[in-house]
């Protein structure tokens, strides 16, 4: 761009100063898996190293790219053209992970907002730290910082120029301190957005930055040959576009939008053109814990069930340890296939997920670790979606499987919480079933657990739901099988926690109640006392003084004294008046049970 149309394109800025008014810096790790390798062992870092990965060399430190080894390329020809390559084995990434989140660290101590690209590259909005070094800078002595892509002919009335040199010292600085802390060297990019900042920033590779002013920034664009070193361009994208002779940015800078809109929605022809110019409003997003943790191995081929099960316990081993690293308790996992198909001529991926209980993973000294019988129960819920994809029953051939943990229940089960206090105790919501046994006076009372609820649920219609947590100690309980209090009770769900534990003495007080039915049929079911079992010698006078003057001969007056008042009273006029039973009956009660809800064991019984 000659200095005319610089000056043309720094005269519109008033016009768009709203969009120059963002500093976005790009940060990127030197060839990054090489370099952990090298921080790791520094016996590596004068010796050209490559990274391998089956029989593809992902990546090389600069000695080895100065043989001409690239990335992607076979080991057997990166051994040709650099027979001295030091190879080290990258298939287990948990290192690169690690590597990765310290950086990630590291950037967030400047409280800007941060956002992940891949392991190796991070985009940080300085825009407010900017404004505030700005207003106690001596705007005569500021600089650029590492290498400017091109001296501007005349100042920014916006004063965008000032901000991104003040943006270059802070990445800088950035880069200083990964280095210091993690020995890493980086590049970066400085600009006004996000797409010139990530553009930009390998102009000068390796461990160096470069800054682009806005008015350079369609300049800068026209240099790159292919439409598809745009960021947002795909492989779909590029193809329609070089279908009409589009193959360069510039092609895409010169193409009229009508012929855009032709070929591409509206939005997308304007979204297309925008970027070809270096405009871009995207905004840098605070990145949080992934949505998903995943591995996968690829191989030639596996044809047999139980070399797939290896490849899956083995994916399982190092998925863990990230899940413990990771911290949050997943609440679903995903098996992915990937078949090799003749009659396709090419291989596809097929997944299936399912929930999984929570309570397979255990939290002990704040670490999150999985028992060996969990890992079986892992183990199980994964073959069991394999065979959902793939008919055992028919000849099989994979290429590569994947595992993944997919959603995660933020909120730890601790030792305090009451998600686990109620699965290793009791269970409130299944208490007590009575039942009229005859002689039968102590019953041993199986309590299923309470699973803790996850808001996340999977997206997929075929999800498997995973069944409920295996049930907690018994707890043997000896009780009545009729009410012992007077006045009418809740139901057993809504009997507090502590009403339910018994201590000796309690016991034997309600052991003496046997109560026998002689008639199941006509004798009405009480609920569960909803007092204290230590009020039962109250209950014990009741019996002693409630005698049923108007019971028929086939009503067992114990089992009658024992009853409520009020359906004592309901009883009576029945007898009396046989005729009005069903209307009894049919009556609605008065005090109607409210709604079980959590809240009943925190708010007290009104």
């Amino acid at each position: 761009m000659d200095d005319r149309n610089m000056e043309s394109s720094c005269s519109t800025c008033n016009e768009i100063d709203g969009e120059h008014f963002k500093s976005i810096i790009h940060i990127d790790l030197d060839c990054f898996y090489a370099q952990v390798e090298m921080v790791r062992n520094p016996e590596l870092r004068d010796v050209p190293l490559g990274i391998q990965q089956k029989n593809i060399v992902v990546t090389s430190n600069y000695e080895a790219r100065n043989y001409g080894v690239s990335k992607c390329m076979l080991v057997t020809d990166a051994l040709k053209v650099c027979p001295n390559l030091k190879l080290v084995n990258g298939e287990d990434l948990h290192s690169y992970r690690t590597a990765s989140g310290k950086v990630f660290l590291v950037l967030q101590g400047w409280r800007c907002p941060v956002e992940k690209l891949g392991m190796d590259e991070n985009f940080i909005d300085v825009t407010s730290l900017v404004e505030e070094k700005l207003k106690n800078a001596n705007l005569n002595d500021l600089i650029v910082m590492g290498q400017l892509y091109s001296e501007p002919s005349a100042e920014c009335p916006c004063g965008c120029h000032n901000r991104l040199k003040i943006a270059s010292q802070i990445a800088n600085e950035m880069r200083k301190k990964i280095y210091d802390e993690l020995g890493y060297t980086t590049c970066a990019g400085i600009a006004h957005n996000k797409l010139l900042a990530k553009l930009i920033c390998p102009l000068h590779k390796p461990n160096n930055q470069t800054t682009i002013f806005p008015q350079h920034g369609a300049n800068y664009m026209s240099t790159l040959t292919s439409v598809r070193s745009i960021p947002s361009i795909g492989s779909k994208t590029m193809e329609a576009l070089i279908s009409q002779k589009i193959i360069s940015v510039s092609d895409l800078q010169e193409a009229p939008l009508e012929i855009l809109k032709k070929h591409f929605s509206s939005d997308m022809a304007v979204r297309l053109k925008s970027l070809s110019l270096g405009e871009d409003n995207t905004p840098v997003k605070q990145s949080g814990k992934p949505q998903s943790i995943g591995l996968e191995d690829s191989f030639k081929t596996v044809s047999v069930k139980s070399e797939v099960e290896d490849k899956f316990s083995a994916l399982l081993q190092r998925l863990l340890v990230l899940v413990r690293e990771d911290g949050r308790i997943p609440v679903s996992v995903r098996v992915t296939l990937r078949k090799k198909d003749a009659k396709r001529l090419s291989s596809h991926r097929e997944s299936r997920q399912s929930q999984i209980s929570p309570s397979i993973f255990t939290l002990s000294s704040g670490v999150l670790t999985v028992t060996e019988a969990g890992q079986q129960k892992l183990m199980a819920i994964i073959m069991r979606l394999f065979t959902k994809l793939v008919d055992l029953s028919k000849p099989f051939h994979l290429t590569l499987v994947g595992l993944a943990f997919t959603k995660f229940q933020e909120r730890m089960t601790g030792r305090s919480s009451i998600v686990n206090y109620l699965m290793n105790d009791i269970s409130v919501q299944s208490v007590l079933n009575l039942q009229n046994d005859g002689d039968a006076s102590i019953t041993s009372m199986d309590y299923s657990a309470a699973s803790p609820s996850s808001s996340t649920t999977t997206d997929l219609s075929d999800a498997e739901i995973e069944p409920s947590p295996k049930k907690p100690k018994k707890v043997n309980w000896i009780a009545k099988k009729r009410c012992l209090a007077k006045e009418e009770v809740a139901s057993p769900s809504k009997l507090k926690v502590g009403e339910l534990r018994l201590n000796s003495k309690e016991l034997e007080k309600v052991s003496e109640l046997r109560l026998n039915s002689r008639d199941r049929s006509l004798t009405p079911r009480a609920s569960p006392a909803k007092d204290n079992f230590s009020d039962a010698s109250d209950s014990m006078k009741d019996l002693e003084d409630g005698a049923c003057n108007d019971c028929p001969s086939y009503v067992d007056k114990e089992v009658f004294s024992a009853l409520p008042d009020d359906m004592q009273q309901e009883l009576k006029s029945m007898w009396k008046n046989p005729t009005s039973s069903e209307k009894t009956r049919s009556s609605p009660r008065k005090n109607k049970s409210k709604p079980n809800s959590i809240m009943k064991y925190f708010v007290p019984q009104k």
